[in-house]
């Protein structure tokens, strides 16, 4: 395969170096804000910095100076986490997680420039887990997300909530700590263990990021806590909860989460609250959740005065393979814009290679129709198509293929919609070459639509089972998002596809599912594009092919 760049055309893109979650999206100043957790120096995770984008358009972003850097004794070891941003008094704010390896405390950084630099609070930490509840257990508390309701703050944040033994031990380990590491200088941190260098903690970009730990007390829940001034803060309570302690909610399902809901963000959209989160080590349910590390949303009702979320609803974001931590903002317009890192941990980064790695999906409006979270490809991405081609209708007989000399690219959008017949198996390939091609198809045995790159070019590694094939089910779901019923075939599946030189996004049938993946084709043979049956025949209506082009 010849050497050639894969980075992307229209998806927000880390120029050099290391990049993970979204953090801070915003609108403020009349531009879009999104800041990113950022490792400046290698295309590998390392001591947290924030990057910062902004953006006019959702298409092409403006790289900004590097927003917070962690130049604070209490950010030493894994630097300025995830976190969020408000506007307050005319001034951006960001609050984020200061994490060391058994200590996470949330600081505050605010701009009076219109976001172009920082300074971080003098009081910073601000907020630990003491000064909230003995339940919330000061090594897992982090990515802080703020919101306004009532005149009053309130921020969301990912933790592990001990019971009432494990805070009697919690709180003599919190004694014998004491006095140790707050507040500590770099010297002082390496007499207690640690080190300040770069490989004082194991890269997760290279590794187990799972966060399992069969020793870490408490299990994976969320908080709600409540401010008047974005400084002082009083707890409200965690919010998935059920009668039996330590039992969270899916449907019919419950478990005890061995690790953090992280990311978290919580919005109301279409009169529905909607809490988003991305769970570490959520326990696959057939189709569900094949990655280790998911991404999902809940809707139902937030309490704001005990905490308690009522689910009533769950849902995965995104079936596919490369999704996380998504974050939103509200937009001058009403429209709530979603965006997350398209990449996953425990998982290889060709693009190492080329000294960056970490990208990000297309921004996505979000709606809530009939009861479920829909995602529709951000509007703004309609005035980049260039050199429109269609066809109107076309069959494909059983165990053939059928391609147009017009219909081809690797910077695209392709929609169709398909009508699989008779057919067993049907669908498109892209990014096809003499060895290579992407597979999105439905199979009618399982009335699922399968994202298969086992064959799209360089090969990747990760920690699952199977990393290279994804199945979303088309059938109604119930609360807990699984298929009711399976049905033996449908008239037609609507498909949006969005192809960007090594990722490829699939919105089905009007955004009801979503799958997002990333690959590494070889980019100066593989633009093909062909439509295929097996089993049976089909038809395909209304193809239409736009490539994207950004000046």
């Amino acid at each position: 395969m010849k050497k050639q760049s894969y980075r992307p055309v229209y998806h927000a893109s880390v120029p050099a170096g290391w990049a993970n979650d979204p953090n801070g999206t915003i609108f403020f100043g009349g531009k879009a804000h999104l800041f990113y957790q950022h490792y400046p120096y290698k295309p590998e995770w390392g001591t947290m910095h924030w990057g910062h984008f902004v953006t006019e358009d959702f298409v092409k972003w403006e790289n900004l100076p590097v927003a917070l850097v962690p130049d604070q004794d209490y950010e030493v070891i894994c630097g300025c986490c995830s976190g969020s941003a408000a506007e307050k008094d005319g001034k951006l704010w960001l609050m984020y997680t200061a994490a060391q390896p058994e200590l996470q405390r949330q600081c505050v950084a605010v701009s009076k420039d219109g976001g172009f630099s920082f300074e971080k609070d003098p009081g910073n930490p601000i907020l630990t887990a003491d000064m909230l509840d003995p339940e919330v257990y000061e090594m897992d508390f982090r990515d802080p997300r703020l919101f306004r309701k009532d005149g009053s703050w309130y921020l969301v944040a990912g933790v592990r909530v001990l019971d009432a033994a494990e805070q009697e031990e919690e709180s003599r380990r919190r004694a014998e700590a004491s006095g140790k590491r707050a507040g500590a200088s770099g010297k002082a941190a390496e007499a207690q263990g640690y080190s300040t260098g770069q490989d004082s903690v194991r890269s997760p970009s290279a590794g187990d990021v799972s966060g399992t730990d069969t020793e870490k007390p408490g299990y994976g829940n969320l908080i709600l806590a409540r401010s008047t001034d974005l400084l002082h803060w009083e707890y409200a309570g965690h919010l998935l909860q059920e009668d039996t302690p330590g039992q969270i909610p899916m449907g019919h399902e419950y478990f005890i989460l061995n690790g953090v809901y992280e990311c978290p963000d919580y919005f109301v959209v279409d009169g529905e609250e909607v809490l988003l989160s991305s769970p570490q080590n959520l326990p696959q349910m057939g189709n569900l959740y094949q990655n280790i590390h998911s991404s999902l949303y809940m809707l139902g009702k937030l309490n704001f005065e005990n905490g308690r979320f009522t689910v009533g609803k769950v849902g995965e974001l995104d079936a596919g393979f490369d999704f996380y931590a998504a974050q939103t903002l509200r937009m001058p317009d009403g429209r709530q814009i979603m965006i997350a890192w398209k990449e996953m941990w425990d998982r290889s980064y060709p693009t190492q290679k080329e000294g960056w790695a970490g990208t990000y999906t297309l921004p996505r409006e979000l709606r809530v129709i009939d009861g479920t979270l829909v995602q529709l490809p951000v509007r703004e991405i309609e005035g980049f198509r260039a050199d429109r081609r269609a066809v109107p209708e076309f069959t494909v007989g059983s165990g053939e293929e059928r391609s147009f000399p017009e219909i081809f690219g690797t910077a695209a959008e392709v929609s169709v919609t398909l009508e699989p017949g008779t057919a067993e198996k049907a669908g498109v390939k892209l990014f096809c070459g003499e060895e290579h091609e992407t597979l999105i198809y439905y199979d009618r045995a399982e009335d699922v639509l399968v994202f298969d790159r086992t064959k799209s070019g360089l090969p990747l590694k990760g920690r699952e089972d199977e990393v290279n094939v994804r199945k979303v089910d088309l059938s109604p779901v119930d609360a807990a998002g699984r298929p009711e019923a399976k049905k033996s075939g449908r008239k037609s599946i609507q498909l949006r596809m969005f192809l960007d030189v090594c990722s490829l996004e699939v919105f089905i049938d009007g955004g009801r599912h979503v799958m997002t993946g990333n690959i590494y084709p070889d980019l100066e043979t593989d633009s093909g594009i062909r439509f295929f049956s097996e089993g049976g025949s089909c038809t395909f209506r209304d193809l239409e092919k736009f490539d994207i082009r950004v000046e």
